[in-house]
Parts: C-alpha cells; sequence; structure tokens
C-alpha cells in the first residue's frame, strides 16, 4: 500500500478519535465524491477503533457504534424505524437499564415496526437516573447516504433532526456524504449549526484496492488473493481508462468474479500463479472482459437483453483488425484538413472495444455476460468449453502479408538487407492488388513503396493508379472501416501528395458503399427481431436508430404483415407508439418507406368493419387513424408515386 495513503487514512482517523474525545455539540461529516471509499473506509478502519474509545462523558465505558445507511428513505419515520431496529439488541439485552434519551429517539420506530410487540418489552427499564442506564451518549450514530435520500424526505428536516441530536443531547454523530449532490438554500440553511468538522475523504482507488482485497480474500480465499496481487495493475489500469473509481463497481466486480474463479479454480489448475502459464492468460482474458461488462452493466449502458451488438463476433473481428493497425502505424497518420466527407458517429460498441480492447484480443463470453448482467446463474462448463476454444484449439500463425506488412511498417526495416526490402515491397504490393489487406493500409502501402526511392524506385503514380483499379475491382471483398474518413498521413507538401490523395478518395468511396451495404443488411435485419424479440428490438432501435434514418424501407411488407395478423392488441398498441414517436413530429425522409406505412394503411381498411369490436380491433382502429394523420402529412410521396406510376 501507498506509504501516502496509510499517512492520509491515519490523519482522518486520528481527526475521528479526537472528535469523539472531546466535547461537542457537532456533527462531523466524512466528504467525498460517491463510490470514492467512505463507506468501505468508516467500516474497515473507523468502526473497529470507535469501540476501543472511551465513552467521553463516562470513561467505564467504551463507545458503541451504530451505521445508518439513509439511501432511499422516503420519510422520518423510515429513519425512525431503521434507528429502532438498528439499537434493538442493545434495548432488549437482559439486566441493560435503558436511558430516558435512547427511549424517546427509538419509541417511535418501535411503533412502525410490524410485530415488533409492545414496545413496553423493549423500554421495560427505561430510566432517567440510573447511574448505569445505556444512553444515547454511549453510541456514535453513522448516517451513510445523506446525499441519496428520497425526493420525498426533505434535507432540511433530516439535518435538523442529527442537529437536535447533537445540540440537545451531545451525541456523536459521523454523517458521510458527498456535500457537492447536497447544494440547495435548504441544506445550507441548517449545514452550518449541525456540521462542525469537515474531513475531506481523499484516499486512491489504488489504496482502497488494497484494502478491500486484503479484508474480503486473504485470509479466507488466498489462492483469488493472490490472483488478484498478480494482476492489480491490469484491473486498476481498465478502471482507470474508464474514469471509474466507483468502488461500489470494483466490489460488485470482485464478487462477480470471485464465484467464477471459485468454479474454474480445479479445471484449470490455479493453485499457484503463473504469469507464463496457459491458464493465467486465460484467467487474465476473462477478467478483461468481466471488468468491462460489469463497469459498462453498473452505469447502465447494457443490461442482460441489451448488449448492444457486443456478441456480434463477425462485426468486431472488422471493427478491432481495423482498429489495431491504426494503432500500430498511427506515426503515419494525421488527422485531415478537408472534412467534406464526416466520418459515421461511432456507435456503442465501436467505443466500448477502443476502450477495452484496442490492443488485446476480443471475444464474447456469453456465461459471463449472463451472470454479470443478472440474467443468467454461471455456467462454468459453458465457460470452460469456450475457454478451450479459445485459447487450446487456436493456434494464431500470421498470415503471410501481415508478415510482410509488419517487416515494411517496423522500425526494423532499417536491418533489412537492400535484397530483402525488395523483395519484401514486391510481395507486399501484389498482396495490396489481390485485396488481402484491409482498405486503411493501403496508403501506408504505398508510403512504404515510396520511402527508399534510392534503393528500389517505384513510380507513385502508376502504383497508386494500380492500387485504385484493384481496389474498385474486388471491392467486395473489403470490410468497412469506421475511421477510414477522418484520417490520411501524407504531408501536402510531398511531391506525389496527389497520387496520396486520389488513393485516398477512392478508398473512402468503396469504403461508403459498403457501409450503406452493411447498413441495409443491419435494417433489414430488424424485421426479424421485431417479429422473434420484440423487446430487444425496441431497445435497439432507442440504442442506435434515430429518427432520420430510414428503416422500414428494408422490411418484407409481405413477412412483416404476416406477423401483423398474429400480433395481440398490446403489441399493436406498442407498434403504434413506436411509429408516433418515429413520425409523429418528423416528416418521412424515404418514398418507399411511405410506401409501407400506405400498403399497412391500406390493409388496416380493408378489414371489415362490421366484425365484432373486440380490444384488439380497437388497437387496430388507432393505428388505422395514427397511419392516414403521417401518410396526410407527408402526401409529397404519393404525389411521387403516382407520377412514376404514369
Amino acid at each position: 500500500m501507498s506509504d501516502l495513503n496509510t499517512g492520509q487514512d491515519l490523519r482522518m482517523e486520528k481527526v475521528i478519535v479526537n472528535y469523539l474525545k472531546m466535547e461537542t455539540s457537532y456533527a462531523l461529516l466524512i466528504n467525498g465524491r460517491r463510490g470514492i471509499g467512505k463507506t468501505f473506509f468508516v467500516k474497515d478502519r473507523v468502526i473497529s477503533k470507535i469501540k476501543d474509545i472511551e465513552v467521553f462523558h463516562d470513561a467505564t465505558k467504551t463507545y458503541k457504534p451504530i451505521y445508518i445507511s439513509l439511501y432511499g428513505l422516503k420519510s422520518m419515520d423510515e429513519v425512525f424505524t431503521l434507528m429502532a431496529i438498528e439499537f434493538m439488541p442493545w434495548l432488549n439485552s437482559k439486566g441493560v437499564k435503558i436511558g430516558l434519551s435512547i427511549g424517546k429517539l427509538v419509541t417511535r420506530g418501535l411503533l412502525n415496526i410490524n410485530k415488533a410487540g409492545d414496545v413496553d418489552t423493549y423500554l421495560k427499564d427505561l430510566s432517567a437516573t440510573a447511574k448505569h442506564a445505556i444512553d444515547t451518549k454511549d453510541f456514535v450514530i453513522i448516517f451513510d447516504d445523506l446525499d441519496r435520500i428520497a425526493d420525498t424526505l426533505e434535507i432540511g428536516e433530516i439535518v435538523g433532526f442529527i442537529n437536535s441530536l447533537v445540540e440537545h443531547e451531545n451525541n456523536k454523530i459521523l454523517v458521510i456524504a458527498d456535500e457537492e449532490q447536497l447544494a440547495s438554500e435548504a441544506y445550507n440553511a441548517v449545514r452550518e449549526k449541525t456540521i462542525g468538522t469537515v474531513i475531506e475523504y481523499a484516499s486512491t482507488f489504488s489504496f482502497n484496492f488494497d484494502a478491500i482485497i486484503q479484508s474480503k480474500y486473504k485470509a479466507t480465499y488466498r489462492a483469488y488473493y493472490d490472483y488478484l496481487v498478480l494482476l492489480k495493475a491490469d484491473i486498476l489500469y481498465w478502471f482507470e481508462i474508464t474514469d471509474t473509481q466507483n468502488l461500489r463497481t470494483l466490489i460488485y466486480f470482485l464478487q462477480h468474479f470471485h464465484e467464477v474463479f471459485s468454479r474454474i479454480h480445479l479445471a484449470l489448475h490455479l493453485e499457484q500463479p503463473d504469469r507464463e502459464g496457459l491458464s493465467f492468460k486465460k484467467i487474465k482474458a476473462i477478467l478483461q472482459f468481466a471488468i468491462a461488462i460489469s463497469i459498462e452493466f453498473k452505469k447502465g449502458a447494457i443490461n442482460y437483453k441489451l448488449t448492444k451488438g457486443l456478441d456480434d463476433m463477425r462485426a468486431i473481428g472488422e471493427i478491432l483488425q481495423a482498429t489495431q493497425l491504426k494503432e500500430m502505424f498511427a506515426d503515419h497518420l494525421r488527422s485531415i484538413n478537408d472534412r467534406s466527407d464526416q466520418p459515421m458517429p461511432k456507435s456503442y460498441r465501436d467505443n466500448f472495444l477502443s476502450t477495452y480492447f484496442t490492443h488485446s484480443t476480443y471475444d464474447f463470453y456469453p456465461s459471463l455476460y449472463n451472470f454479470i448482467t443478472g440474467g443468467d446463474a454461471f455456467d462454468t462448463d459453458s465457460l470452460l468449453s469456450q475457454l478451450k476454444k479459445n485459447f487450446d484449439d487456436r493456434i494464431h500463425v500470421p498470415s503471410p502479408q501481415d508478415e510482410v506488412y509488419v517487416q515494411l511498417g517496423s522500425p526494423q526495416v532499417l536491418d533489412l538487407s537492400n535484397e530483402d526490402y525488395i523483395r519484401f515491397s514486391e510481395q507486399m504490393l501484389k498482396y495490396a492488388v489481390n485485396a488481402e489487406y484491409p482498405l486503411d493500409r493501403y496508403l501506408s502501402v504505398l508510403f512504404y513503396l515510396s520511402r527508399y526511392p534510392a534503393i528500389k524506385r517505384y513510380d507513385i503514380s502508376k502504383t497508386a493508379d494500380k492500387l485504385i483499379k484493384s481496389v474498385k475491382l474486388r471491392q467486395k471483398k473489403f470490410a468497412y472501416i469506421d475511421t477510414l474518413s477522418s484520417s490520411f498521413g501524407i504531408e501536402e507538401s510531398r511531391p506525389d501528395y496527389q497520387s496520396f490523395l486520389n488513393l485516398f478518395r477512392v478508398l473512402n468511396e468503396v469504403n461508403t458503399g459498403i457501409n450503406e451495404a452493411r447498413i441495409k443488411h443491419l435494417r433489414a435485419d430488424t424485421l426479424e427481431e421485431f417479429m422473434n424479440t420484440p423487446e430487444a428490438f425496441y431497445e435497439k432501435i432507442q440504442s442506435y436508430y434515430d429518427y432520420n434514418q430510414t428503416l422500414l424501407a428494408y422490411w418484407n411488407f409481405d413477412k412483416f404483415y404476416q406477423h401483423f395478423h398474429r400480433m395481440r392488441g398490446s403489441e399493436i398498441q406498442r407498434f403504434s407508439r413506436f411509429l408516433k414517436g418515429r413520425f409523429g413530429e418528423v416528416l418521412i425522409k424515404d418514398k418507399l418507406e411511405y410506401y409501407f406505412l400506405e400498403q399497412l394503411f391500406n390493409q388496416v381498411q380493408k378489414i371489415d368493419p362490421d366484425a365484432p369490436v373486440t380490444l384488439r380491433s380497437g388497437e387496430v382502429n388507432k393505428l388505422g387513424e395514427l397511419l392516414h394523420e403521417i401518410l396526410v402529412k407527408n402526401m409529397r410521396f404519393k404525389l411521387e408515386l403516382e407520377q412514376q406510376k404514369s
């Protein structure tokens, strides 16, 4: 652990101890942003010390800590009830007399507890004068999550109650909160006379990580603890790159990964950590995936049903290939000045991959995803089977074209003989002409061929034309590269700048065409989702498609309408809400989308008006009215369609 952090925690502990040992009429606030570790610090370091400190007004006793979380509490009655529950073990102890102050404090809470029985059972020895009667002054009451009470509980009311304890009863009160979340006139009005000392909690994430794994796992789960120590730098790195310093998220990950580790411990022979062993590589791979999913899940970005494309390994393979290569040769690239062709905004999946997996292999583990997001119990056999497939059965052999590209792109190119340099250059050009490189390598290919003309001279203009011709001819072999249009690695002062620019423009034209075909395919797939998993469909629409993007134009109407006949009334109502949200305030952008809605309206109109009225038919009628409103508002498409027919 860091000496700096040890000193910080000792300083904070010293302030708290000093507060408990002196006469006070105010509360002590432990302030810090949410999730930084305030609660863990109090529970792990402070509460144990409180129990050894003599009560200020009676040196024959030591303090008794009472911890109360105010998270989500809606009223003062709930506060009193929770306090009564926490005090109850002391109230019901044999031979213990109850002081008047504590009796008053918890009576109201006891009355709120269902089946609590006769209050006199707990307060039978109530005494205002008994010398050794237990009193609120004997307790240190810790109120946590003051900044997380429900809206129905006024902050002024709860802080006013705390003030009554410290001002009239001289009770010792510790408050844990993020004061930035409390800023209001109501809080400021009562804060000054209630809060005396403020501790700014500033312990680091690394220090808290050490404290958590030591307290939770070192003594009882030593094998897991040893692996966490070994992987500490990796764990902290993945939390830090996302600016996630929330200990609740860290603890959530550690708890879930402990279950995973325990279940695969014997199968992977994890008795002793071995950084060079295959089992360690497996653990590191699933640890990285588990951290990424834990962080994103706790942020609310994904859930069990909403994967946002993280399980689409085919598309992800294309994205990662492009991203990794971009990183490898970033020194040859710069942002282009002319951004007339703006790249499409990155999807959630693209950002996820570039954040967590730019420099490592990505695999989607359904057993981990489902377990961490709460959708299913952990499936040990499934994970072990996938790890075997991913590691034991997969031998990665770099392709010949990759080896050539790396040879010419790395700093070691200067160590090549002239003969090897010429041989590799010829091979690379051949691979490029045969479309065996992704689109974002072609500028680098041309750049590498132009670097050392004294050894091997290429006519760059003719070579660029050759690559352009090949890219156009074999465009179906390429995958879409989402970052292609945003970078250009050639200085304008170069004499062959125009050749590079011509190639760059063609690469983007081909890339745009690939993307349009890809989007068309993806949007066509949404019909299958709509029919088979409607909840996933509506969630996907909210995450991926804005209302300016065409969608229904890619659906097969006959297939849709066959499904429409089977839709229940609630499903038709949901579909109507979807159409209203999509077209209620926005004009249709595509005539094929208009034609789809017109077909649906015509079919709805054909339904027998004399048929018995049902709840479902009522929703169909409402849908027809909505479709009529949308079509009238977009009448210009009707005129275009009629002109085409004539």
